[in-house]
């Protein structure tokens, strides 16, 4: 007898569905994204943003703090200053959330949180 292949589809949807809503697949997941939201979330809040140093944020405190008005050309803060003006901050921080929602993910699953 042939299956055809909207039905062998559909069984696969269903078995994906099935393991998806398991507790412990569930626990794995919401670890994950609330991970990836709060890392990503902590450093757009930083301070750097497209406009440079946002007044009042970390940033701006850190800057003040350790350079007064001389910022250092080459340094890491004003590293990190020129990349949030072009734009290319946000790979970096995606890379270093993923990663550290990757960890936790795996810590949650193997202390079988949810089982």
């Amino acid at each position: 007898m042939h299956v055809g292949l909207g039905q062998c589809a559909g069984e696969q949807w269903s078995g994906f569905l099935a393991w998806l809503s398991q507790p412990h697949v569930i626990a794995i997941i919401t670890a994950w994204w609330i991970t990836f939201t709060l890392v990503t979330t902590l450093i757009m809040c930083l301070g750097f943003g497209p406009g440079g140093v946002v007044a009042g944020s970390a940033a701006a405190v850190f800057q003040s703090f350790m350079y007064g008005a001389f910022t250092p050309a080459g340094g890491i803060f004003a590293t990190l200053t020129s990349m949030a003006m072009l734009g290319t901050l946000m790979w970096p921080a995606t890379i270093i959330a993923a990663l550290m929602a990757t960890g936790v993910a795996v810590a949650v699953w193997a202390y079988e949180v949810g089982r």
